[in-house]
């Protein structure tokens, strides 16, 4: 089976990095991002904040005759149960879960998220379930630092956020944090990072057919579109 069109819906500039992976692929004929950067960032949204906004970017990409919605933003994800939508939605935490349960019954693993994920309590009881022991932390300076495209900002606060650097697994539970892969990298040297959006890539590989050539790309936000293109610009070959 193919598909025509993906939308790729984040809060910021954080999902971009899994429609970056999708633009390699030739999966779709129209690629969308939607960023709802008017409300950046999600991660310190109350519940009832994120479903409104989550349901009206729903409604709005559904006007674009898309056949999926990507939730390229694990905070957005949590709420996804409780919007209502004609279009298929697969959720980053979903991926998320899939690469916890990839380690199961390890007692060393760092599950690095928004404060509105680890309210939400989704990946304590994927850890929980797969018998693994983690430490569960929100460095929340580090989306804004990816906002801002000043990447290597990040280094020195690692200290602050991870006093421990031991760690065997490493889950970016944000979608902002695998642009710090070098960071993360060069503290925790010995531990496997595991980014959800790749998961999620080899599942629409094995499950639909590709066309015939790359998609278009479109961007679209609630409120600034070319500061989309000028960070894409920016990842595109990195």
């Amino acid at each position: 089976m193919k598909i025509n069109k993906i939308a790729v819906f984040d809060s910021g500039m954080g999902g971009l990095g899994t429609f970056k992976l999708l633009a390699t692929t030739k999966l779709c004929k129209e690629l969308i991002y939607y960023a709802d950067n008017k409300n950046v960032p999600y991660g310190e949204k109350t519940k009832d904040d994120l479903i409104k906004m989550c349901q009206n970017s729903v409604d709005y990409l559904s006007k674009f005759d898309v056949d999926i919605i990507i939730f390229a933003c694990n905070t957005a994800s949590s709420v996804v149960k409780y919007l209502k939508s004609n279009i298929e939605i697969l959720p980053i935490s979903d991926y998320t879960i899939r690469g916890i349960a990839s380690f199961k019954n390890s007692n060393n693993a760092l599950i690095a998220a928004t404060r509105a994920m680890l309210n939400s309590g989704l990946y304590q009881e994927a850890c929980k379930n797969n018998n693994i022991e983690a430490d569960f932390i929100s460095p929340i300076d580090f989306v804004p630092i990816v906002e801002s495209m000043q990447f290597s900002d990040s280094a020195s606060l690692f200290n602050k956020y991870f006093p421990k650097n031991s760690y065997d697994y490493v889950v970016f539970a944000c979608t902002h944090y695998p642009f710090l892969k070098n960071e993360f990298a060069n503290y925790f040297k010995n531990a496997k990072l595991i980014d959800p959006a790749e998961i999620l890539l080899q599942h629409l590989l094995n499950t639909y057919e590709e066309q015939d050539s790359f998609p278009i790309l479109n961007f679209k936000a609630s409120k600034d579109v070319d500061i989309l293109k000028t960070f894409y610009e920016r990842i595109k070959d990195a």
